[in-house]
């Protein structure tokens, strides 16, 4: 997982009702689970220290988690409780929950210890409070149930990481890109994520400050990831005064992503593509999207928390019917990793920029998309086609499980741009227990 996270705080109580048999297993049951969570999914736990039976106690609970700024909190329902227990707890805080049940601990001898009628009747306040929960079944040991869990964790990881972020935006959107605007306030009030803004004005007094000297030393780290002609090496230095300045901006200022204006002042007329420093910064866990798309930066940090690996920012751009793919494509802007050769410099429009071909595997595509202030996500998995590059600066093939024409006939009927985010390995799972948590609608192309 990126350094660029910090763990996950949850908290957790074992509901019990205290005359009923299975005490013991479920003290057991819900200590392997805290190990679990500790050991394997690196996360701090603040236990309430004691199984869970009175309302009293409930108070405690809450508080001690209010106190301690947990980002969640599993509710282990380790035989039945009485209702109390929970309404307690969950009218108090507005967080993701787990709501984890386990079946009947004491079935050779016939007695009731009933721990999934306590979750069904938790659901239904879970539902007249308005709190979201995800659902884990069965103790630890079962592997569905480490999979729900890691998946509950990615989740929560992803909506802390949101609401902590602060977004960049360096410039003005391009004319007619209308799609890139947003509700400030929206995001606010749904994630918690700051915006703040850079003129390009400020970014490139940022750029003149770059000394020579470092753009030695970062040439040398360029030659590294690309293959750059000799003819072109003096023009990559402006590659490395673009890298360096916004390397030098975001540490100092704490920015998890930004949404550059990167045409056509950049490209066009200081003959200084941001693009290549883009694909840097991602991999490098700092999310850029491009063309002050701030719903791209969401988009992308989205899937950078909730899988840990290095997504790209592209656009749809065609079927391409000689190998039954779509080509997602930018102007040079993903991250090196995601090549299995090194990108090549070349002239891209008015510039230079990379170009490449991204390597084969599963990916997912998405977009976290807002329209009049109301998010929604929309999600496809398919195989990735390592090709020769199509068109001059980054490219990506990918053949759709649910079908190539039936994913973008769902883009265009859902209202979903041509900027979508790519990330290597399924992790549609986790986008769904995202949506869930947030309460946010979900469209998934299978």
């Amino acid at each position: 997982m990126s350094l660029n996270f910090r763990k996950v705080k949850v908290g957790f109580v074992n509901l019990i009702l205290d005359f009923l048999e299975g005490q013991d297993i479920a003290i057991k049951y819900s200590n392997n689970a805290m190990d679990y969570l500790k050991n394997e999914l690196d996360v701090e736990v603040v236990e309430y220290p004691e199984p869970l039976a009175k309302r009293e106690q409930a108070v405690k609970a809450w508080k001690k988690f209010k106190a301690e700024d947990v980002d969640a909190v599993v509710l282990f329902n380790g035989t039945f409780s009485t209702g109390e227990l929970t309404a307690e707890i969950i009218r108090n805080l507005d967080l993701p929950y787990a709501l984890w049940g386990i079946g009947e601990l004491s079935l050779k001898t016939k007695s009731f210890t009933g721990s999934m009628v306590g979750v069904m009747a938790a659901g239904t306040l879970f539902k007249n409070l308005n709190r979201h929960f995800t659902f884990i079944y069965g103790p630890i040991k079962d592997q569905k149930t480490k999979g729900n869990l890691r998946v509950f964790v990615n989740a929560v990881r992803a909506i802390a990481y949101l609401k902590e972020a602060t977004i960049a935006v360096i410039g003005m959107r391009p004319d007619g890109f209308e799609i890139s605007d947003f509700d400030e306030l929206a995001i606010k009030k749904l994630f918690g994520t700051e915006i703040t803004k850079l003129s390009l004005y400020t970014f490139s007094k940022l750029m003149k400050q770059v000394k020579e000297k470092e753009i030695d030393e970062d040439m040398r780290v360029q030659k590294k990831i690309w293959e750059i002609k000799d003819n072109d090496l003096q023009e990559t230095r402006g590659l490395s005064k673009v890298y360096l300045a916004l390397k030098k901006y975001v540490k100092e200022n704490n920015i998890q992503s930004y949404a550059p204006d990167c045409w056509p002042e950049l490209r066009d007329i200081d003959k200084t593509p941001i693009c290549p420093a883009n694909g840097r910064m991602n991999t490098e866990g700092i999310m850029a999207s491009c063309e002050c798309d701030v719903d791209g930066s969401l988009t992308l940090m989205l899937e950078h928390a909730l899988s840990g690996s290095t997504p790209w920012w592209a656009d749809f751009v065609n079927l391409i019917e000689g190998n039954n793919t779509l080509l997602w494509w930018h102007c040079g802007n993903a991250p090196y990793n995601l090549s299995s050769r090194k990108p090549v410099i070349e002239r891209v429009f008015d510039g230079l920029a990379q170009t490449a071909a991204m390597k084969a595997g599963v990916a997912t595509v998405c977009r976290m998309n807002s329209i009049s202030g109301q998010y929604t996500i929309h999600a496809g998995v398919g195989e990735v086609v390592e090709t020769e590059p199509l068109l001059k600066g980054s490219n990506l093939s990918i053949r759709m499980s649910c079908g190539n024409m039936e994913f973008v006939e769902s883009l265009l009927q859902n209202g979903i741009p041509h900027h979508n985010g790519l990330v290597y390995g399924n992790i549609l799972p986790e986008l769904q227990g995202f949506a869930n948590l947030m309460n946010i609608p979900i469209i998934i192309k299978e």
